[in-house]
């Protein structure tokens, strides 16, 4: 039964959900005395993490007593790692709506093979999420193995090993966004190569008209569907994602700037290569959810443009009809996913925060130098004095 979706999560969330479980996310049973207790579990751990991470106890690239400026930006940079952290997991245990989003797409799938007799091709979304967990277990062994080499050759690996668990959550949450968003553009594929078939069989001497009208009806019906289970995504994810993109972006701008300190102090190398691959690590988390929704946009315009473009056998004003009627609802339930309603993921708004994290950093790095440069003149001039 379509309410049943076994055969698309065996393909596409099965792994996921094993991984959330494994690193206790999720509980193994929705009892909300289990997810109290996780709850609980998480808050000990992040307080205990806060107040050690508080007392400045360990080593730094920077001079805790005379860069103030790099001083700000590392606690802020940790309160918000510590403020994701703790959206994702509340999100995930108390707004977990990942059973509606797979029957909605379980429905689609039913619907397609009993009113069109075309099968989902279940391999190529196999294919697609193979991918996203070969690049999400690539990435965690960077980050781990950049954290095991600092260890070896430094001493401020004791905060990257703090930070590493919140970090695998963080990739953890997105992942799981990205593997919706491959789900939903592989149902506009699937939508696309249904309405080449239909546009066949009208371009044809030859079609059966009220058949033609039923499929139309529910094709329309089926992309009114597709388009209500974005939404849930978009409120499944509703914080989380926000915050979670804003986090990445934060350390996409942050990285390149404790290379440059780290440089500056003459400190060790390892350092400079852990933040050149976390950089790669995080910039590639985004990219490709980004490509994917810009991809989604590209396909359901195509499935527009070939309903609208139909040249042929439109003399009959019930298909005219038909026809109008989709096209309209496409043009109106555009493909657009809004992270909690403040930005679009799309290849445009990728551009602008690129160029706006540039920017900043060649701010940040010369307001850094012009701090440093007062705080030693005031040093020096305390020294005099005395």
């Amino acid at each position: 039964m379509w309410h049943l979706p076994i055969e698309l999560h065996n393909v596409s969330l099965r792994l996921m959900r094993r991984l959330m479980h494994l690193l206790l996310l999720l509980p193994l049973s929705p009892l909300w005395q289990l997810k109290l207790l996780y709850l609980l579990t998480l808050s000990a751990f992040l307080a205990f993490v806060y107040q050690w991470r508080m007392s400045f106890k360990y080593a730094v690239v920077y001079d805790i007593r005379v860069d103030n400026f790099s001083r700000v930006i590392d606690v802020l940079n940790f309160m918000a790692l510590l403020v994701c952290h703790i959206v994702v997991a509340v999100e995930l245990m108390w707004c977990n709506r990942s059973a509606q989003i797979e029957q909605q797409l379980e429905r689609i799938k039913y619907m397609l093979r009993v009113q069109f007799g075309h099968r989902v091709d279940l391999q190529r979304i196999r294919r697609y999420c193979l991918r996203i967990y070969g690049s999400l277990l690539l990435r965690s062994l960077a980050l781990l193995l950049m954290t095991i080499y600092c260890n070896l050759v430094t001493n401020v690996s004791l905060l990257l090993y703090y930070n590493f668990y919140s970090e695998v959550v963080l990739l953890i949450r997105f992942t799981e966004f990205t593997l919706y968003s491959v789900l939903i553009m592989a149902f506009y594929q699937e939508l696309a190569e249904i309405s080449t078939e239909l546009v066949q069989q009208l371009e044809s001497d030859n079609y059966d008209l009220i058949r033609c009208l039923q499929r139309l009806s529910t094709l329309q019906q089926v992309h009114s569907i597709l388009w209500n289970t974005i939404r849930v995504i978009e409120d499944y994810f509703e914080l989380s994602l926000f915050i979670v993109i804003l986090k990445y972006f934060l350390d996409i701008f942050v990285l390149p700037y404790w290379v440059f300190v780290n440089v500056q102090s003459h400190t060790h190398v390892a350092v400079s290569h852990y933040c050149i691959v976390e950089e790669v690590v995080k910039f590639l988390e985004l990219l490709v959810p980004f490509l994917i929704w810009n991809r989604c946009e590209l396909l359901q315009r195509q499935f527009r443009s070939t309903l609208h473009g139909l040249n042929g056998n439109r003399g009959d004003g019930q298909l005219n009809c038909h026809l109008w009627r989709l096209s309209a609802q496409l043009g109106q339930e555009s493909c657009q996913f809004s992270a909690g309603g403040f930005l679009v993921i799309n290849n445009d708004m990728l551009g602008k925060f690129i160029f706006g994290v540039a920017s900043y950093i060649v701010i940040c790095i010369q307001f850094r130098m012009s701090m440093l440069e007062k705080s030693l003149a005031a040093a020096s001039n305390e020294t005099v004095s005395a």
